[in-house]
């Protein structure tokens, strides 16, 4: 890997496709991994230029970047060979056939640069990253980017999303493209689950999430947390699992703090070997809540891993984005303490239920995040603009 971008030095040699990213290859961002290095391998002609300014959202230092990039040589030097550091800035100096991104402030921060350049441009626009749905700074940043002449076509993942760009923003509906989900790392799409719930067992319940805010309650780990004590109050046989930005002192857990196992963040690859022992994950995430017109994909990263791994999904779809998945294979609620209650203790009360809906899982989930699926049609939408 190179700084290839020097002062005053003419434009590159034309390459098919261009990435800009601010946390590649950071293991936490899985999803980005697994996209991004697809498509630097995909597409012969390829490069992506790296920032990585994003690192302190994780609580990292910027200085982590290079560890990622040195354990990213060491599995695929053919993608470490593609990656350039530089800011938004020296995108002037590259000559591509097709720029891409994830996320809204992304893309707004590489389009004066993209313009200058005359570079026609794709991008993905996930729920966060700057995209709020009431935030006029944010609006208005969307609308910049969708009336630019270089904006060529849109990625969503919701069909709340794909519907508000075209009732807000009157977006051509050709130059939407809707694919549910995402590409994800497929460390898990095979994975063989052992265990299998009994009554005499403890049933295993975990929560995953990054912290955004106080209590997290955009996540709904508040709920998740009294939910869980008044089921160790009645004595039910459950043990805790808490992954991402959370710990023992966010809530307190008074007499029940030995119930709970506070992992941390976890790397995506680390997550199978947790989840591999868990029975249900919860995610009872509430939209506008971190902010007033914020919102999160369903269903979150998260519990896509877990679900890939057996784990039986309750979980919260206020905006009714779910136009995949049966009763039988994800369990739907609303964002109270006692939904939460009510849905685990069914389970609890039969384990053939508990083994049926686990299995569901995991094959539903295996189709829709294969990369067959994922990746496959991603690839034509790109195609479309860099080969036509």
């Amino acid at each position: 890997m190179l700084n290839f971008f020097k002062k005053n030095r003419s434009k590159e040699k034309e390459v098919d496709l261009l990435i800009y990213d601010t946390i590649f290859p950071n293991p936490i961002s899985g999803f980005r991994i697994a996209e991004f290095t697809s498509l630097l391998n995909h597409y012969d002609y390829s490069k992506i230029i790296v920032n990585p300014t994003d690192y302190n959202v994780i609580n990292q230092p910027e200085s982590q970047h290079i560890s990622d990039l040195k354990v990213l040589k060491e599995k695929s030097k053919l993608v470490y060979n593609k990656v350039k550091i530089g800011s938004t800035k020296e995108l002037i100096n590259v000559n591509t056939k097709l720029f891409y991104c994830v996320f809204l402030n992304i893309i707004y921060d590489c389009l004066p640069y993209l313009e200058k350049s005359k570079t026609n441009f794709i991008f993905t626009l996930y729920p966060g990253g700057g995209f709020n749905t009431k935030d006029k700074s944010a609006l208005g940043k969307l609308k910049t980017v969708l009336d630019s002449q270089y904006f060529k076509g849109v990625i969503v993942t919701q069909e709340f999303t794909r519907n508000f760009l075209i009732e807000n923003f009157n977006c051509p509906t050709d130059k939407i493209h809707y694919i549910f989900g995402g590409i994800i790392p497929q460390n898990s799409i095979n994975i063989n689950r052992k265990r299998e719930y009994k009554k005499e067992d403890s049933l295993n319940i975990c929560f995953c999430s990054a912290k955004y805010m106080d209590k997290g309650l955009d996540k709904g780990y508040d709920i998740f947390i009294e939910a869980a004590k008044l089921l160790l109050e009645d004595n039910y046989n459950v043990k805790f699992s808490v992954i991402g930005g959370f710990n023992e002192d966010d809530i307190s857990l008074g007499k029940y703090s030995n119930e709970f196992t506070f992992y941390g963040y976890k790397k995506y690859e680390e997550l199978s070997e947790i989840f591999l022992y868990q029975d249900i994950i919860v995610s009872p995430n509430r939209p506008f809540t971190l902010s007033d017109g914020s919102f999160d994909g369903f269903p979150l990263g998260a519990v896509v891993e877990a679900a890939l791994n057996g784990v039986i999904p309750i979980v919260t779809d206020e905006l009714n984005q779910n136009s995949h998945f049966t009763e039988s294979e994800v369990i739907i609620i609303k964002p109270k303490t006692e939904d939460i209650l009510c849905a685990i203790k069914k389970l609890i009360q039969n384990e053939h239920i508990v083994r049926s809906i686990s299995q569901n899982t995991q094959l539903k989930f295996r189709e829709i995040y294969s990369h067959e699926n994922q990746l496959n049609e991603r690839l034509k939408i790109l195609d479309k603009y860099i080969y036509d």
